[in-house]
């Protein structure tokens, strides 16, 4: 129903997403938010961010995720432990 591109570096305590999907009908149900928070269950202690490629059509959506959590969800590139795609 919901997925979500996911990368981790634990040497530089960061988590980066990209392309967030729901099937159409199942958005705004808040399965990508879920998603998204087991993410953060999984992965305790990251900062969050995004590759960007994709938060231009959904800037609410990022806001009110990104909420009080490091990092914001905001745009970043990969570390260099991380091969961008990988």
């Amino acid at each position: 129903m919901a997925e979500v591109d996911y990368q981790t570096c634990m040497a530089c305590r960061l988590g980066s997403v990209e392309q967030p999907y729901t099937l159409p009908r199942f958005q705004r149900r808040g399965l990508a938010a879920a998603a998204l928070a087991a993410l953060r269950a999984e992965h305790p202690g990251l900062s969050w961010h995004t590759l960007g490629g994709h938060i231009d059509g959904s800037p609410a959506f990022w806001d009110t995720v990104g909420a009080d959590i490091p990092g914001g969800y905001r745009p970043r590139g990969v570390c260099a432990h991380v091969t961008p795609g990988g």
